[in-house]
């Protein structure tokens, strides 16, 4: 029998739209800092631009929005597919 996992399930949430309540009362420089990346590197995820995202980019950029990494993953990737 195979153990009982956890799948999150995809969401067409983009990392735009995940990111809105925290520059409602930020801004993305400040959100980008707290993250420890550059506010460049936050304005291309946020554009769907770049083919691969480096995993610690996506734990600090989740950590600074005290979210779960793969809701952030995800809304990578939706934001990625929306552009194409």
């Amino acid at each position: 029998m195979l153990p009982f996992r956890f799948v999150t399930p995809r969401t067409t949430e983009t990392l735009d739209e995940l990111l809105a309540p925290a520059i409602a009362s930020s801004t993305l420089a400040a959100i980008a800092a707290r993250a420890g990346i550059r506010p460049w590197t936050l304005l291309r995820l946020r554009q769907g631009q770049g083919k691969r995202t480096h995993h610690g980019t996506i734990v600090a950029l989740a950590k600074a929005l005290r979210l779960p990494v793969d809701r952030v993953r995800a809304a990578i990737e939706a934001s990625r597919a929306a552009t194409t």
